[in-house]
């Protein structure tokens, strides 16, 4: 029913004018204070938009670094879902990136006392540095009183985030537990066809599968030599911790049931897996920039059909692959593409190709750069929900572009948005135009609770429906393990720090010398030099730091 103002505000200028000719009509007095309270609650009720957020008057604005990227593409990207969010919630998120090297930028910021209100993407121990320097702000006071959603969403993982002192200074982003695999080997599905669709499982059957499709395709249409496999460097980042799953261990380590930890390169797993790449060196059929291919110059190798397998994320062969093809070929058909498949070494009980990090790896502080932490809670608070998550990972609802819709409190797909991702050609450049995932603070990545299938990610949604994600997600299955407790970072200001880092750069160049050994002798040898110097480095130093973690969490995360 219509409201008719004039008739109220003439009430109550008459109550008032009663009560002040009076002085002493306290009945008129109470009339009046609940007319003008009905009023509030009236104009109050007006600022709740369709997501039951009550839009403040003042506009929220919050400025939020998030890692390295190109500043251009990132502002550009994040543009729609901005606007849409400012427009309906009166709250600006902005995202900052630099195209610098994350680390190097925020010890910048550090010194210089430059940085934004919030930063996002810290692993644990990054976000130490912050806490430990006085720059993050404690969050647990407001959590308390503005945060119920985050205490709901995350739950029984809340307390973990805590300090020993029981202060709370971060949140996790991409938490939760997706069942979808993440890594794996890859095939050509056409070629592999042809040939009969011979079985295999380990990977040393793989790669015969794989010479053979050389053999037949030795060069590209170009004449270019065809190579059986290639790599992304850092390829000990990119690839061993895929390759070591296949001999058993878990992101790169050897886990035994009492929780000690070793490192693949102090395990004959480590050999085994260095051995078989030194094979396919030696017979001259691994990629020879494998250990200095950026993404780029990979993906129009492999995009150019000189590439023949591959082990790594799922979606690279598949952007790399027939999301380029069916853009470029005309007569491109549906079975020219990459399939994704597990291997496991001989022997092996299990193999452990993508570790999945419930807890997460990923953080957000609020630094001592915030005039007002309450209004970034409140935001956090929203953002966390499901259908904030929505929000964030999808895009805005109800836009010519958009992938959902969303009317009187009930959501549902485009349908024609659903279909290209079903029918596998959904153009991601659409997703980065939507701005998902651009403006993440504190979301998760698991199946969402109020109906628990949907996911942040969009493409993710569908995968008993899509043919060629069916077929992935059944080949890889018994590949996905919860790896929370494996998940170890080792605080900034441990000594320690200093010698994992001293091992990370001395790796790649370790390892890229015994995979391209010339000989099995010169192999063993090299293997064990770098076996050598990593420990003399201190890598059991960091093997029993990571041990005496994860039997810690083995008595307390119960």
């Amino acid at each position: 029913m219509k409201r008719n103002w004039s008739l109220l505000i003439a009430i109550i200028l008459v109550l008032t004018t009663l009560a002040g000719c009076t002085g002493k009509d306290e009945a008129a007095e109470q009339g009046a204070d609940k007319q003008t309270g009905d009023q509030t609650t009236q104009n109050s009720e007006k600022k709740v938009n369709e997501f039951n957020w009550e839009v403040p008057d003042k506009t929220i604005e919050i400025n939020f670094y998030s890692g390295q990227d190109n500043p251009d593409n990132v502002n550009k990207h994040q543009a729609e879902l901005q606007k849409y969010i400012l427009e309906k919630f009166n709250v600006k998120l902005n995202n900052i990136v630099y195209d610098v090297d994350q680390k190097e930028k925020m010890n910048l910021m550090l010194a210089s006392g430059d940085y934004p209100e919030v930063i996002t993407g810290l692993n644990e121990s990054q976000a130490q540095q912050w806490i430990d320097q006085g720059k993050a702000v404690e969050i647990g006071q407001y959590i308390d009183k503005l945060g119920p959603n985050i205490k709901r969403q995350l739950d029984t993982w809340l307390k973990s985030y805590y300090s020993e002192d029981g202060k709370l200074y971060m949140l996790p982003k991409y938490w939760g537990l997706l069942p979808i695999p993440d890594y794996s080997a890859h095939i050509r599905n056409d070629w592999y066809t042809a040939m009969g669709s011979p079985k295999f499982e380990t990977p040393e059957q793989y790669y015969e599968i794989l010479k053979q499709m050389q053999a037949t395709h030795p060069k590209n249409a170009k004449g270019e030599k065809t190579f059986a496999l290639s790599g992304i460097a850092p390829v000990t980042t990119n690839m061993v911790p895929t390759l070591a799953g296949m001999w058993g261990l878990q992101n790169g380590y050897k886990v035994s049931p009492e929780g000690d930890m070793t490192h693949w390169v102090n395990t004959q797993e480590g050999f085994e897996l260095t051995k078989f790449m030194n094979q396919i060196y030696r017979d001259g059929l691994l990629d020879p920039d494998t250990f200095v291919n950026k993404f780029d110059d990979w993906k129009a190798k492999f995009s150019s059909e000189r590439i023949i397998g591959h082990i790594g994320w799922w979606w690279q062969s598949w952007n790399a692959g027939h999301e380029v093809w069916q853009k470029t070929n005309k007569n491109w058909k549906e079975d020219q593409r990459y399939v994704q498949v597990a291997l496991k070494a001989s022997g092996v009980e299990k193999a452990y190709l993508s570790p999945k990090n419930a807890r997460s790896g990923s953080f957000t502080i609020i630094t001592d750069k915030a005039k007002n932490p309450e209004d970034i809670i409140k935001w956090m608070n929203f953002s966390i929900t499901d259908i904030g998550t929505r929000l964030i990972g999808w895009g805005a609802p109800n836009q010519p572009d958009s992938v959902w819709k969303y009317e009187n409190g009930k959501w549902s797909w485009v349908e024609s948005a659903k279909k290209a991702i079903i029918d596998g050609t959904w153009n991601y450049d659409n997703s980065d135009k939507l701005g998902q995932n651009y403006l993440m603070l504190v979301e998760g990545q698991g199946t969402m609770k109020d109906d628990g299938k949907s996911t942040i990610w969009f493409d993710q949604n569908f995968n008993d429906e899509a043919k060629w994600k069916k077929i992935m997600n059944e080949n890889l299955k018994d590949t996905i393990y919860d790896n929370s407790m494996g998940s170890i970072t080792i605080p900034a200001n441990d000594p320690l720090s200093m010698t994992k880092q001293q091992i990370d750069d001395q790796i790649e160049t370790l390892w890229s010398k015994a995979v391209m050994s010339k000989t099995e002798d010169e192999l063993t040898k090299n293997f064990n030099d770098m076996k050598e110097k990593l420990n003399n480095t201190g890598l059991h130093d960091i093997e029993k730091y990571r041990s005496d973690v994860y039997k810690e969490r083995m008595k307390t995360w119960k």
